[in-house]
């Protein structure tokens, strides 16, 4: 679940990346990269970090990351963890493409060896799935220039391969971007424009319409399944469906991942979060439960807490106070990391919860770690019941294209029933 970005027909192609990055920081904060074309040099420059973008990239580093097109990325692990070789974007020289990738590809292992079956002599730098993308790209596109028309047809080769997630932009050494999502669409990617700076239009892919809006880019929509975009230097744009399935977005975008400025498949996450509240406030009724207050656990499960203390006339209190130093736990390494974090990051308002009725209310429940936590947490603050209460349906089944849990054994909800999952949590009851 990583960030992209691309950005073509502005002087300021790396910086707008690096500004764009920040405000997709949320999706992934093992590393970053930024990778741009000098047209002066007909030279890639690239540079990659890891950690958090603010600390990989400086004033310094748009001296040197000149160019009128840009591609970047903000990565959250899934293959490899924190290694640094696996930093994106990933760049082939001899052909002059490279790309950028959000998502998991379920067959890379196969497509791998398929590809060094055909090509004993073929290497692989990374155990990246992004590279076995790339790969696949540049075999297709040897022994011809890459244009629109060969790019395209790249592409769709392939897509009929690839099994899995995936929302790619790319940049092309003669400065031209491209992007294609996979015919599910279960990434996200939008497109924007605005003015140029040689008074044509400027043009920007990124995972979130947040990113663009914040650089004042216009006529967002969203890149559809299955669906190729190229666009050269001078601002032609071309675009072809090349293959399309059922639209199959990621729901965890809506409940967590997402920032709630953006939109996602035409809906705002705003409005999706708080209409997801008003859907729990109707069940709260229909199961008889009362309460005295509604706390959200910060951040992402505000907005439907919020929703459920105007449906239900019960006051919304900010008493789990969050330290904005500690990152998001869920996309930590491991276990422990997670527990740790989870006990650094919240602390609650003590005299306001004992003997108090309280609905928590907290985007998901995924592993456990952080429910359990915090439903400890508030029973030590004197809390006289807890009914926890979540946004997202119990997460009972793996996930393998692009969201960390592929473990069923890990999944609090899974061959459990509400009441179990309660009784494993320290609650008094689960909604």
């Amino acid at each position: 679940m990583c960030g992209l970005v691309g950005v073509v027909g502005t002087d300021d192609s790396a910086y707008e990346a690096f500004v764009a990055l920040m405000n997709l920081q949320h999706r992934g904060q093992d590393g970053a990269g930024i990778l741009t074309v000098d047209t002066k040099r007909n030279q890639f420059n690239v540079l990659k970090g890891s950690g958090l973008v603010e600390n990989i990239f400086s004033e310094r580093t748009f001296r040197t990351l000149k160019g009128p097109a840009s591609i970047g990325h903000t990565r959250y692990a899934t293959i490899g963890r924190r290694d640094p070789n696996l930093l994106q974007p990933f760049l082939d020289s001899d052909t002059g493409i490279a790309i950028a990738h959000n998502g998991n590809i379920v067959n890379c292992y196969e497509l791998r060896e398929e590809i060094l079956t055909v090509d004993p002599h073929a290497h692989f730098a990374t155990e990246s799935d992004s590279e076995v993308v790339l790969r696949l790209l540049t075999n297709a596109l040897k022994d011809t220039t890459p244009g629109v028309d060969s790019v395209f047809a790249a592409i769709s080769a392939s897509m009929a391969r690839l099994v899995g997630s995936y929302a790619i932009v790319g940049l092309v050494k003669d400065c031209s971007i491209f992007a294609f999502r996979d015919p599910n669409g279960v990434r996200p990617l939008f497109l924007g424009r605005k003015e140029g700076t040689a008074g044509g239009y400027a043009y920007a892919f990124a995972s979130e319409t947040v990113a663009l809006d914040y650089l004042e880019y216009t006529c967002l929509e969203e890149v559809q399944p299955g669906e190729a975009i190229y666009i050269t230097p001078n601002g032609q744009v071309t675009r072809r469906i090349l293959a399309r399935d059922t639209y199959s977005p990621c729901m965890f975008e809506w409940v967590y991942f997402a920032r709630v400025e953006s939109e996602m498949g035409g809906e705002a996450v705003y409005k999706a979060r708080f209409n997801l509240g008003l859907i729990l406030a109707e069940e709260i009724k229909a199961r008889g439960i009362e309460a005295d207050l509604i706390l959200p656990v910060p951040e992402t499960s505000r907005i439907a807490a919020i929703a459920m203390s105007e449906a239900l006339n019960t006051p919304f209190r900010e008493l789990l106070i969050k330290n904005r130093y500690v990152n998001r736990t869920f996309i930590l390494d491991d276990q422990a990391a997670r527990q740790e974090a989870i006990r650094r990051k919240l602390f609650p308002i003590t005299k306001e919860i004992v003997g108090k009725r309280c609905l928590v209310v907290d985007d998901s429940i995924v592993r456990g770690n952080t429910a359990l936590q915090i439903v400890k947490l508030i029973r030590q603050a004197g809390a006289k019941e807890v009914t926890l209460v979540s946004t997202c349906p119990p997460i009972a089944h793996p996930c393998y294209y692009g969201i960390d849990f592929p473990t069923p054994s890990e999944l609090v909800a899974n061959n459990r029933s509400e009441e179990q999952i309660a009784a494993a949590l320290g609650a008094d009851r689960v909604v």
